[in-house]
């Protein structure tokens, strides 16, 4: 697989929770949007975006608010849906790589956030 991403990413094991949005991306009105509060685990972290294992059913393009803490310190982040998918059955290099951690959800969401994260290091992580 070519790397497309912009930043440095680091395994991690985090939980999170985080509100989405359903319905059409292209219809979507942020003053009439009812969100769902979810949970999952972000396995993987970046400046500029998160992928995390859920059991939710999400749509690519979608708004996505998340908050975790690193190293004692809250974070809430926005961002956007850019890649999501089942885990199971599923031939792409992605669902493969992460499929051993199904026991945490039968699907991923990758999302890239709004703004970069400030100063991410490995051992914010540890």
């Amino acid at each position: 697989m070519d790397e497309k991403r912009h930043f440095e990413r680091f395994n991690c094991k985090i939980k999170t929770k985080f509100k989405y949005y359903e319905g059409d991306p292209d219809r979507y009105d942020p003053s009439t949007a009812t969100f769902i509060n979810s949970k999952g685990t972000i396995f993987d972290i970046s400046v500029g975006g998160i992928f995390i294992i859920t059991d939710e059913r999400v749509t690519v393009g979608m708004p996505f608010v998340t908050n975790f803490s690193l190293k004692k310190k809250k974070l809430q982040l926005t961002g956007h849906i850019v890649r999501t998918g089942l885990l199971k059955n599923n031939p792409s290099e992605i669902a493969i790589k992460f499929k051993k951690h199904s026991t945490h959800g039968d699907a991923y969401i990758a999302v890239e956030f709004d703004q970069p994260l400030d100063d991410l290091k490995y051992d914010d992580l540890k």
